[in-house]
């Protein structure tokens, strides 16, 4: 193959890159810049890997660009060839071309223990033993690996040694793998990186993908699937997106103020003012909820409810009058437990530790308690009237509590200790927290959404649409990668936003009251679940047209970013989580 950066004899030097143009009969010749040397080095490169030789050729003859400097082809074509003898000779003379001449030691110690292990799957231990006292025993090795190495001696076969070395051997690709190596100690004038192309493409598509705003699918775009296009920017229609309304529910007979899923998405609980906490059980190949247990005895009403790590229990905050929490068992309907407020206070919050032995309640009088299984209060942290709280993820210690006060801190009940996180400058009505713990979503009075970054202590952005005076409304992270929000709105509506934009992406219409609560599906990315004051349940999923619905003619969802088949390409992309601009403020 030809090579770049040394003249060889009828070679065209890329400084001087021309390519020769008929014109009339005679040859017009146009020089390229930099950046187009380097297009047309990785076309070259392109054209090699996929077995077009004769093309790479010819675009070499035409642009006088070759692919890589000649001593780093001829570098390439002895280690492919298996040629160790010329590939050290080869090395000798790249050294004035490494990035730093101390990296010769390491470039050498790979291709001698290649050129080992190959002898070594060749059955030549003699040859290989030689190999190692003689040459790498002297290169930059440590004991220890020469020590691992040797072991590799006693071996009996072939695939015994590439089990116990994790080397792919000379048929698995082991030369690739080593040249692959090789590159990162060479400068790109020298030798480009392996298959340089592909890695541009799939750059572009996993773009595309951050970039799109229905994209809700855990299956990524690769270069190397049949499939996937080029010609055209990756789009997502929102046909796929949760904004059907496949079932409606009446079975409370009032006001619904909250609905959670289970941690697997196999179980849905919906709390309502009429006293019932009712489960539900989700089938996922027909995306259909079914009515399971009724929890009932909540007399005043059930607020919250969350279901315990191994998703066996559920903890219901009731509302008013009993002044009480109970932790159910969901398999069988029976009170675990309970844990009783002083007179004249409820429960308004709660979240389960790791352990799923141990939970946090939290009281509108300023309580909050520690509790275990058996009902006993094991700490109590007074004069902090907490609205919301969330264990913090992978953790099992600190709990993330929305207080009165505007504040979101943390607590360590073992240890009594509590520090802020983040300081609102609006009530804060609910709080959610992302999967990895660093985000929190907050709802605020007056207000509607905002978006932080626990760890920066940073608001990131405020989303704009949802209605939110001072009742207690919901949010949620949801889709893949938690990547997009939905929260409930005073005006009937269920909005949803991608969380690079401040706009909502969809908003659904059917509730015909204050929608409260929204969960989304948490291993089922698909369906989404709304509760509102008009005492129904909606389940939201794409539409199949094998399935018939439940909706009715005010069912409907609207698309604000879906133009022209989905072409966004006119709206700003803004990277996820990015700090807000100060449009979002």
């Amino acid at each position: 193959m030809p090579t770049n950066g040394v003249a060889t004899s009828g070679d065209v030097t890329p400084n001087a890159a021309t390519s020769p143009l008929l014109t009339n009969g005679k040859a017009q010749h146009r020089t390229f810049s930099s950046s187009e040397k380097e297009v047309l080095r990785i076309i070259g490169q392109h054209l090699t890997d996929m077995g077009l030789e004769r093309s790479a050729e010819a675009l070499y003859l035409e642009s006088g660009c070759a692919v890589e400097h000649s001593l780093s082809s001829l570098l390439r074509s002895h280690v492919m060839n298996g040629e160790w003898t010329a590939a050290a000779k080869d090395l000798s003379e790249l050294e004035e071309l490494l990035y730093r001449k101390e990296d010769m030691a390491m470039i050498t110690q790979l291709i001698l223990e290649e050129k080992f292990l190959e002898l070594l799957e060749t059955g030549n231990k003699v040859e290989a033993l030689k190999c190692l006292r003689t040459e790498i025993n002297t290169s930059s090795s440590t004991q220890e690996r020469i020590h691992e190495l040797s072991s590799f001696v006693m071996l009996s076969d072939a695939t015994t040694l590439h089990i116990k070395s994790g080397w792919p051997g000379v048929e698995g690709g082991s030369r690739t793998i080593l040249m692959d190596k090789l590159h990162r100690f060479l400068p790109t004038d020298v030798m480009l990186p392996p298959r340089r192309l592909t890695a541009l493409l799939q750059q572009s598509l996993d773009r595309q993908v951050s970039n799109c705003i229905y994209h809700n699918t855990s299956l990524g775009l690769r270069v190397e699937d049949d499939g996937t296009k080029f010609f055209s920017n990756h789009k997502c229609g929102a046909d796929a997106f949760p904004s059907t309304c496949c079932q409606v529910f009446n079975d409370h007979t009032d006001e619904i103020w909250y609905c959670v899923w289970s941690r697997d998405g196999k179980m849905l609980a919906s709390c309502s003012k009429d006293g019932l906490v009712l489960l539900w059980s989700f089938v996922p190949e027909s995306q259909r909820l079914v009515k399971g247990r009724s929890l009932e005895g909540h007399r005043r009403g059930a607020s919250f409810c969350t279901f315990s790590p191994d998703n066996r229990y559920l903890l219901v905050c009731g509302s008013n009058d009993p002044q009480e929490a109970k932790v159910w068992d969901t398999t069988n309907g029976e009170t675990v437990c309970v844990v009783s407020a002083t007179t004249e206070d409820c429960f308004t919050t709660a979240a389960w530790f790791p352990s799923g032995q141990e939970f946090i309640v939290a009281s509108v009088r300023g309580h909050f308690n520690l509790c275990n299984l058996s009902g006993n209060i094991l700490h109590t942290w007074d004069g902090i009237r907490v609205h919301s709280a969330a264990i913090a993820p992978n953790s099992d210690k600190w709990v993330l509590a929305a207080d009165h006060l505007k504040r979101v801190r943390r607590y360590d009940f073992h240890a009594e200790v509590a520090m802020d996180v983040l300081t609102e400058e609006y009530a804060i009505m609910s709080m959610t927290v992302s999967d990895d713990g660093r985000y929190i979503l907050l709802n605020c009075a007056n207000q509607g959404v905002h978006l932080w970054d626990a760890v920066d202590q940073t608001l990131i952005r405020k989303f704009r649409g949802v209605s939110q005076g001072t009742y207690t409304i919901y949010s949620c992270f949801g889709g893949v990668n938690n990547d997009f929000i939905a929260s409930g709105s005073e005006d009937h509506m269920v909005y949803i936003y991608h969380r690079s934009r401040s706009t909502p992406v969809a908003k659904l219409t059917g509730h015909r009251k204050s929608v409260n609560s929204v969960a989304w599906n948490p291993r089922y990315p698909n369906v989404l679940v709304s509760c509102s004051d008009d005492e129904t349940l909606r389940v939201w999923c794409p539409r199949n047209p094998d399935m018939t619905y439940d909706e009715d003619d005010e069912c409907s969802a609207e698309f604000p970013y879906e133009q022209e088949g989905g072409n966004v390409d006119r709206l700003i992309s803004v990277a996820p989580f990015e700090a807000a601009d100060d449009e979002d403020l």
